[in-house]
């Protein structure tokens, strides 16, 4: 009797510990946002931070995710419809020239190379890295259902000389690879 209680007992503690182990990657609603029809933003924050929305209009909405940590890197989230996209699922379907005019328009007020990175789901992502005097920043760009998404990770370290790691841009690939747009009807 006594081997079926412990053998229950034991069943009840995976279950329960299983249940919490799905929740803890659970994506959660970061913000419901009006751009060219009503949505809600979903995604898993990265550890320690939260995000807030810092402007909001018909044509675009701008964040923060913020951390309590001064030595954490600030991210910035900017997203708007563009009606030049409208027709576009992802920044996958640009021609070269078009990913160059983009790049000219990174290079204007900057000293920035360029990369190509990729989400988890395949999604290209332009990253724009500044080469300059100005303070180091990443820039993850990318194209969504006729949206323009613009993560910018920009670091707080003093002590690191204000320099982006490789871990921190995996965190930004990361996060955008987990964001969805869920339509709200």
């Amino acid at each position: 009797m006594k081997k079926i209680i412990s053998l229950l007992l034991c069943a009840i503690l995976l279950c329960g510990c299983s249940a919490l182990a799905e929740t803890a990657g659970e994506k959660s609603d970061l913000v419901t946002i009006d751009i060219n029809g009503r949505f809600r933003l979903q995604g898993i924050l990265p550890e320690g931070y939260r995000f807030s929305i810092t402007s909001q209009s018909d044509l675009a909405m701008e964040g923060v995710f913020s951390s309590a940590d001064p030595a954490a890197p600030e991210m910035s989230l900017y997203i708007s419809f563009n009606e030049i996209y409208a027709n576009v699922q992802r920044l996958n379907d640009l021609s070269e020239e078009e990913l160059e005019l983009i790049r000219q328009g990174f290079a204007e007020d900057n000293d920035v190379s360029f990369d190509m990175a990729e989400t988890s789901l395949g999604t290209k992502l332009l990253v724009v890295r500044e080469t300059g005097a100005d303070r180091d920043f990443l820039d993850f760009y990318s194209i969504y259902l006729g949206h323009e998404i613009e993560l910018k990770l920009v670091s707080n370290n003093e002590a690191s000389g204000f320099a982006l790691t490789d871990a921190q841009m995996q965190m930004c690939i990361k996060l955008l690879s987990d964001m969805d747009f869920v339509p709200v009807e």
